[in-house]
C-alpha cells in the first residue's frame, strides 16, 4: 500500500506541473470570425462555438483563474487549442499580408531571408485535389505575380505524397512549425505569435522553391552576348541582388547548356583575380567571388581557360595540391553537391582531392 501511494503522488505532482492548455479563442456563431475571450460576454451570452468540433462554448470570466471558453455541455475535445493557433496564424497572415520568408539553399543558389509584401491572401483555398493553408500572390523585383502556398504544421507535417504532388506543379510552398512556439504556455498569445510570423525566420522550410532556379536560367540568358559578363555584375549596386548575379555567373561556369566565351573567362579572370571588385564588401558576396576563383582555377586544369595569372597561381596550387585547405572552400560553396556531374564530365580529374586520377593499367 505505501508504494502503490507514492507512485501515485508522482503520477499525480506529475501531472500538476504539465502547462494546462486553456481555449481563449472561439468561432463567433454568427459572423464565423475569431473572438478572443476578452471580447466576449460571460457564459453562453457569448455566442461562440469550437473551434475544432462546432459545440457551443461558455466564457469563463471568473477571479480565480485566467478566463478561458470551455465546452457548454460536451466533453472537451483535445483538438481545440492546436485549431486556435492554426486558425489565428492564418488569420494573423491574411490581416497584415505580410510573411517572413526562410533561407533558400539549391545546388546553385542561395537566397536570404526576407520579409514579403503579400498582395493577396487566401485561407483554405481547394486547388484541384490539394487546398494549402494560405494561397499568397506576391511581385517579385521584375514585377511578375507569383505564387506561394504556406503550410503551417502543428501535429501533422506535410507528407510526402502532397509534397511529390507540390513540386511536380512546380508551385512554391513553404512549411511553418508552431508546434513549439506555445508548448510550455497556458493561452495563446497573439502577439507572440504575430511577431513569430512576420519577424522571424525559425521553424520553417521550403518545401519546393522552383523560382530560384528558373531565375537563373533567365538570368544566364543575358550573359551569352560576348562581352556582356563584366557589365551584368557591376550594373547593379544593390550588394543582395550582386550576389544573385555572381550565383548565375557559377551556374554558367557548370552548366554545359551555358558556355562562356574564352574572351568572357578571361575578363572574368581578371575581374576576381586582379580585385576590380573593391566595391563589393559583403562578406557572402566575398564567398561567391571565391567560389568563381575556385571555378576557374578547375577551368585550368580541364584546359578550358589558357591564361594564368600571380594570384590564380597560388590558388590553384592549393586546390589541387593542398587537400585541406580544397575540402572546406569546395563544401563551403556547395562545389561538392555538383562534383559527380563535373567528373562525369572530364573522368580524369578528382574535383574532391584536387589531382588527376591514375589510369588503370590492364
Amino acid at each position: 500500500m505505501y508504494l502503490y501511494a507514492k507512485i501515485t503522488e508522482s503520477l499525480l505532482n506529475k501531472f500538476d506541473t504539465m502547462p494546462q492548455h486553456l481555449v481563449t479563442y472561439g468561432r463567433d456563431r454568427t459572423t464565423g470570425y475569431l473572438r478572443y475571450i476578452e471580447d466576449v460576454d460571460k457564459g453562453v451570452a457569448c455566442h461562440c462555438v469550437c473551434l475544432k468540433c462546432g459545440g457551443t462554448l461558455e466564457a469563463h470570466k471568473g477571479n480565480v483563474r485566467r478566463h478561458h471558453f470551455k465546452h457548454y455541455s460536451a466533453k472537451e475535445c483535445k483538438g481545440a487549442f492546436e485549431s486556435q493557433i492554426h486558425l489565428l496564424s492564418k488569420d494573423i497572415i491574411e490581416e497584415n499580408k505580410l510573411l517572413m520568408l526562410p533561407d533558400y539553399k539549391g545546388y546553385f543558389c542561395f537566397y536570404p531571408q526576407h520579409r514579403q509584401q503579400l498582395s493577396e491572401v487566401i485561407k483554405e483555398c481547394p486547388q484541384d485535389d490539394l487546398q494549402p493553408d494560405c494561397l499568397c500572390k506576391y511581385y517579385d523585383d521584375q514585377g511578375k505575380e507569383q505564387i506561394l502556398w504556406v503550410e503551417i504544421f502543428y501535429t501533422h507535417a506535410v507528407d510526402e505524397e502532397k509534397i511529390r504532388k507540390i513540386e511536380e506543379r512546380k508551385i512554391a510552398c513553404v512549411e511553418i512549425d508552431v508546434s513549439q512556439l506555445f508548448k510550455d504556455a497556458e493561452t495563446v498569445d497573439k502577439n507572440k505569435l504575430t511577431d513569430f510570423l512576420l519577424n522571424s525566420s525559425d521553424c520553417r522550410k521550403w518545401i519546393n522553391y522552383p523560382q530560384g532556379d528558373e531565375q537563373i536560367q533567365e538570368e544566364a540568358n543575358e550573359i551569352r552576348t560576348p562581352g556582356s559578363i563584366i557589365p551584368f555584375l557591376i550594373q547593379n549596386s544593390d550588394d543582395e541582388k550582386r550576389i544573385g548575379r555572381f550565383q548565375t555567373v557559377i551556374y554558367c561556369l557548370f552548366s554545359t547548356e551555358y558556355r562562356l566565351q574564352q574572351k568572357d573567362l578571361i575578363e572574368l579572370q581578371k575581374f576576381v583575380f586582379n580585385n576590380d571588385y573593391k566595391g563589393l564588401t559583403s562578406p557572402l558576396t566575398l564567398r561567391y567571388i571565391s567560389a568563381v576563383q575556385i571555378l576557374l582555377c578547375y577551368y585550368v586544369t580541364i584546359g578550358k581557360l589558357k591564361e594564368r595569372n600571380a594570384p590564380m597561381e597560388q590558388l590553384l596550387f592549393k586546390v589541387c595540391f593542398n587537400r585541406d585547405q580544397a575540402l572546406p572552400m569546395l563544401s563551403n560553396f556547395k562545389l561538392s553537391m555538383t562534383r559527380q556531374k563535373v567528373v562525369r564530365q572530364n573522368p580524369q580529374y578528382d574535383l574532391i582531392n584536387g589531382r588527376w586520377r591514375k589510369r588503370r593499367r590492364f
